[in-house]
């Protein structure tokens, strides 16, 4: 067993297994080889069940493999009284892990955010080689492909420890624990330990091409650099189409900032690499999108089988913005309308669901029918635009505001001041308003019923029920888990401890200047801290994370991109909390409660009204909370 795991193994976790599970489902095997059937029972009736009355009952199974995508298998549950059965083959070799929930409806049994989980086994009744690795990483996340974990850094070393133990040459393994160490012990001492394991590894494994491109960047953080420039030169020459000059090429492409030559250098790998998988190509696309030469990328479109529907989206929607050949963008977002509404379930990734991938594709409708709705409109073709406009608030259920306030603009348009304020009615009462739609509601309502009386008691109707729907969903969400304790630099390089804010609701927001929600949520953002900056029990930190520049440039970049649109809320630097915090994509929100607990987090941005109603109900809930225990 290697260093890092001997010293960081003591204390672990290994008791974690399935024991607490059993309550709610059984599985048999425990110990699954592939070839076996796996079976699986759900009792209805145990106490911790989530679904107890149900009609139907699907087994989603992520098969967690090794150098591959997961596979999701999706296993239909027969009931007989109380008791749900099902099973599967495991039949793909390269499976490590098994994870597993069980869905109703929207409705989803995760064991409590801790999916049930198994390791695949030989038939040496050990598991197999990895399969602790694969479940190590799956503990370092709290969302593993949509099936959620509670992250747990002890039971992830346990795993590696185990897998060392079980496989001492498990290279992987190592590698791994190095990863680990740095996030949570980083230092000379930790490089050094890494120093000298990485040189064992490397003269085990030196004709090894897939190893050692995986220690190449080990060298370089251990400050070996032009041994690691040596090593990948030798490399190069003995093997020019293998792995290691496949990553020397993809990293070159990526560091290249003129978009230009990054598409040229693209371009290249593609024709000397053509076994590539279809992601290069996809961002092929997506640069030539950026670099605004449509032509091209429509040309790639067309040479491809089965094109993605969203890039014609984003070429219609660029070309539409800026008034540019208009037929020629609207025909394109047509293409990519019918594209997607054709779309067939083997476009499918194979580690989502039907029920995810069909979301997935209607979303997709709404986006593309925005685009043809707004090109129409743009047109003068404003029967046609609301049709449109309709399909899009429909396939994304109402729920984006800038698409109901232009749909809003075509109801105005076409003389339909009923439908809109039913469409507005329903928008403030899913949270899904803007202040263009409330301007567009304004007009609506004074043009149908002569003046502006009894706007705002319908408005104010409409936000209560909405505030009501809001608290009942916030009491749904409510957790309670401690927030770790940070000290992080503000734009003016003075220290912000979260420990000093003890005694005040802090709400967390994880953001980046390349996030185009999070830059859609700041105006909100910067509304909600105007209101409550003088509050002597509320604080807001905007968290900055994951930029594409480091240091004093990142900086630099930070202070600019806050003083050129005039936001006032308070910025800090993160310094790898994002990752502690368990974020896995922005913008997301924490709530943290007076005492230190996380109450709330939130996801993503569903527009400006929505933001702002919830998080004033959670202010109101937890300021509620603590006067209460005053009392």
């Amino acid at each position: 067993m290697h260093t890092f795991l001997k010293v960081l193994f003591l204390g672990s976790a290994l008791s974690l297994t399935l024991s607490a599970q059993d309550r709610v489902t059984t599985i048999s095997p425990e110990h699954p080889r592939i070839g076996d059937t796996v079976t699986f029972t759900y009792n209805g009736a145990a106490k911790a069940a989530l679904h107890r009355n149900v009609a139907e009952l699907t087994a989603e199974v992520l098969l967690v493999r090794e150098s591959e995508m997961p596979l999701l298998v999706e296993v239909p549950m027969q009931k007989s009284g109380t008791l749900w059965k099902g099973s599967f083959k495991l039949t793909d070799e390269k499976t490590r892990v098994v994870l597993l929930q069980f869905v109703s409806g929207d409705a989803v049994d995760d064991n409590g955010e801790h999916c049930w989980d198994l390791l695949v086994y030989s038939n040496k009744d050990l598991p197999i080689r990895d399969a602790h690795v694969m479940r190590a990483m799956i503990h370092r996340s709290s969302s593993y492909f949509g099936f959620k974990r509670r992250k747990n850094e002890d039971a992830a070393w346990a795993d590696l420890a185990e897998e060392q133990r079980l496989y001492p040459d498990n290279w992987r393994a190592t590698t791994l624990g190095w990863s680990f160490a740095t996030r949570m012990k980083p230092g000379q001492e930790t490089m050094l330990t890494i120093k000298q394991e990485l040189e064992e590894i490397y003269q085990k494994n030196q004709n090894n091409e897939e190893v050692v491109a995986s220690l190449l960047p080990w060298f370089e953080q251990t400050d070996q650099r032009e041994r690691a420039d040596f090593i990948r030169s030798e490399w190069l020459n003995k093997s020019p189409h293998g792995t290691m000059a496949a990553a020397a090429r993809q990293t070159a492409i990526f560091a290249e900032r003129d978009p230009l030559k990054k598409i040229e250098l693209l371009e290249r790998f593609l024709k000397d690499f053509p076994q590539t998988n279809d992601n290069l190509h996809s961002i092929l696309v997506s640069l030539c999108i950026q670099a605004k030469l449509f032509d091209k990328a429509i040309d790639l479109l067309e040479q491809h089988p089965d094109p993605n529907p969203q890039h014609y989206n984003s070429i219609a929607w660029q070309m539409i913005e800026t008034g540019q050949d208009l037929q020629k963008a609207v025909l394109l977002a047509k293409k990519g309308l019918d594209r997607a509404r054709q779309q067939e379930e083997r476009s499918k990734p194979p580690y989502l669901s039907t029920r995810q991938w069909m979301r997935s594709k209607e979303y997709g409708i709404g986006m593309i029918a925005d685009t043809y709705a707004f090109g129409l409109f743009k047109l003068g073709n404003f029967r046609e635009a609301e049709e449109a406009y309709e399909e899009a608030y429909h396939a994304t259920q109402g729920r984006e505001a800038e698409i109901n306030a232009r749909l809003m603009e075509c109801y105005l348009k076409n003389d339909k001041y009923s439908e809109a304020i039913r469409l507005a009615d329903e928008c403030i009462r899913k949270g899904a308003s803007n202040d263009d739609l409330m301007v567009l509601y304004k007009t609506a309502y004074t043009q149908k019923h002569g003046s502006e009386e009894g706007f705002l008691e319908a408005v104010n109707a409409a936000r209560a029920i909405a505030a009501g729907e809001a608290r009942a969903d916030l009491l749904r969400n409510a957790v309670r888990v401690p927030a770790i304790d940070f000290a992080l630099k503000d734009l003016q390089g003075t220290t912000i401890k979260l420990s000093d804010l003890r005694g005040k609701i802090v709400v967390l927001d994880f953001w980046a200047t390349w996030c185009g929600p999070c830059l859609s949520s700041f105006p909100t953002l910067q509304k909600v801290y105007n209101k409550y900056k003088d509050h002597p029990s509320i604080a807001i930190l905007a968290v900055n994370t994951w930029e594409n520049l480091k240091g004093e440039e990142m900086k630099r970049h930070v202070r600019k991109f806050m003083e050129e649109n005039k936001y006032t809320f308070p910025v800090v630097f993160d310094e790898g909390f994002v990752e502690k915090y368990g974020v896995e994509g922005i913008p997301t929100k924490f709530v943290i409660d007076q005492r230190g607990f996380i109450r709330f987090k939130d996801i993503g941005f569903s527009g400006g009204d929505a933001m702002e109603a919830k998080l004033e109900q959670q202010f109101e809930f937890l300021l509620s909370e603590k006067a209460s225990e005053k009392q």
